[in-house]
């Protein structure tokens, strides 16, 4: 299948859209910041300083003016409409054509499994159990913590098995991963990630936890504003262990030389509690600063810039890591792939030939009925739903150890739920796992000045069939 990725969208769609006319994909997959701002009442569920709330372009698809001309899957980040995203927490249709993977999830489209957890790692918010509901709009301390993913949108992930021929995406990037790439280029680029390199911070470990344990082919992120590849071949711990020691040696002496800026984090979010006593103007250093050379009306987070470059060179920059990724799916190897935002003269698209997990999925069967929910996964959810309780005392280690008692429990039930799924006749698994191609509602109107949280059928269609 020819597939389209692209890093952070922040609103861009119609210049992703431009980039790829003519270019023959099936799929576009979007790694979070996605933005599926409706109203002037979603903008205030962005964490993200007013100066730089924007409507975008999603708009216009969620009120028919336009259509996504491919279908568009994406997953959340750190800069999004909250009270739109939460109220499809287990996945749905923004608008026509773009479907949001919620929280965490597996899905299937047309005989390819995708795996995805939206938002970013915070310790503390992750080790808490999410409330039912959040209340909108939303309170100041929910404002990020509503974009860390938890515990058990990670665990329902962590329950799968190893699947060598699916792909998964992350907004941050699993923690380590530089390490089995080119670490001394990244750190020319990025300098001032250094110390969040040398502390363990620059990403998730819990992402790298995944990454270890479903070992997909490929694995896709966005968040940090470049390109980056790396490749781990499972099997071979050796060779990874040697890769991983001589990236950590190949920092240059020009990386050396620089003088990490500790509050240039490259417009990421540092995720440092809003009930900090910090001015308006420290909090948005933590979203908006960029490096000391850059031009400063490239900062702007959320405004789309019309692109005039060559739209044969997807988002192609000459200072970017060009190495490219192959095609052809190895067994037994994970190739990781960070990419950009959408600005000009930056590498924030890639198009991709990637083998089909399955030619004889379900999914492949119907031309009207190409996504289907994952029965793996949807076993993993029915589990941490009924048993979540389990999960308030949960310790760290715990979590780590797939030999821990609560991971054998939790492991033995997802096979129970499973093996039954599995028995099922064709027309009852078709009926239960199919996802309805036009299942988008309109839930709010564009001139709303005032969140609150909408009732979606798609959600109550989901929680009917499987909570």
């Amino acid at each position: 299948m020819k597939v389209a990725i692209e890093g952070c969208c922040h609103g861009c769609l119609d210049q992703i859209y431009k980039r790829l006319n003519k270019k023959k994909v099936e799929l576009l997959i979007i790694c979070g910041d996605f933005q599926s701002i409706r109203n002037k009442a979603d903008l205030q569920s962005m964490s993200v300083p007013d100066k730089y709330k924007s409507m975008g372009d999603f708009q216009d698809y969620y009120t028919l003016k336009k259509k996504a001309p491919i279908m568009t899957i994406f997953i959340g980040g750190n800069h999004e409409s909250s009270n739109y995203l939460e109220e499809l927490k287990f996945g749905g249709f923004v608008a026509p054509n773009i479907f949001y993977m919620g929280r965490s999830s597996v899905i299937w489209y047309k005989g390819l499994r995708i795996g995805g957890i939206s938002g970013v790692y915070w310790l503390p918010d992750f080790l808490k159990l999410r409330p039912v509901n959040y209340q909108f709009p939303l309170q100041r301390s929910n404002i990020r913590s509503i974009y860390h993913y938890s515990m058990e949108d990670y665990i329902k992930l962590k329950l799968l098995n190893v699947s060598p021929k699916m792909i998964m995406l992350s907004h941050d990037w699993p923690e380590g991963i530089y390490n089995y790439g080119n670490k001394d280029r990244l750190l020319k680029q990025k300098p001032f990630f250094k110390s969040d390199i040398k502390k363990g911070e620059l990403g998730s470990p819990f992402n790298m936890n995944l990454l270890k344990k479903i070992q997909p082919s490929y694995w896709f992120s966005a968040h940090l504003h470049v390109k980056f590849t790396a490749m781990l071949k499972w099997g071979d711990d050796k060779a990874n262990e040697k890769k991983r020691i001589i990236n950590e040696d190949e920092v240059t002496l020009e990386s050396k030389k620089v003088k990490v800026d500790q509050n240039n984090e490259d417009e990421i979010e540092l995720d440092i509690s809003l009930d900090d006593k910090k001015n308006e103007e420290e909090i948005e250093l933590e979203i908006s600063v960029d490096e000391k050379n850059k031009n400063q009306d490239e900062i702007e987070l959320d405004i789309c810039c019309d692109d005039t470059t060559n739209t044969d060179e997807i988002g192609k920059d000459s200072n970017e890591d060009t190495t490219p990724i192959e095609p052809t799916i190895s067994n037994g190897t994970t190739k990781f792939l960070a990419l950009d935002k959408c600005l000009p003269r930056r590498e924030y698209l890639e198009i991709m030939d990637i083998e089909l997990t399955d030619k004889d999925h379900i999914s492949t069967k119907f031309k009207n009925e190409p996504l289907f929910y994952d029965e793996e996964y949807i076993s993993s959810h029915k589990v941490i739903n009924k048993y979540k309780h389990k999960l308030e005392n949960i310790s760290i280690g715990e979590l780590n150890n797939e030999n821990s008692e609560i991971f054998k429990e939790f492991q033995s039930l997802k096979e129970f739920y499973l093996k039954e799924y599995k028995n099922l006749d064709r027309k009852s698994y078709r009926s239960l796992f199919n996802i309805h191609i036009k299942g988008f509602v309109q839930t709010a109107l564009p001139n709303e000045k005032i969140g609150e949280l909408k009732v979606n059928p798609q959600t109550t269609n989901f929680i009917s069939k499987f909570e």
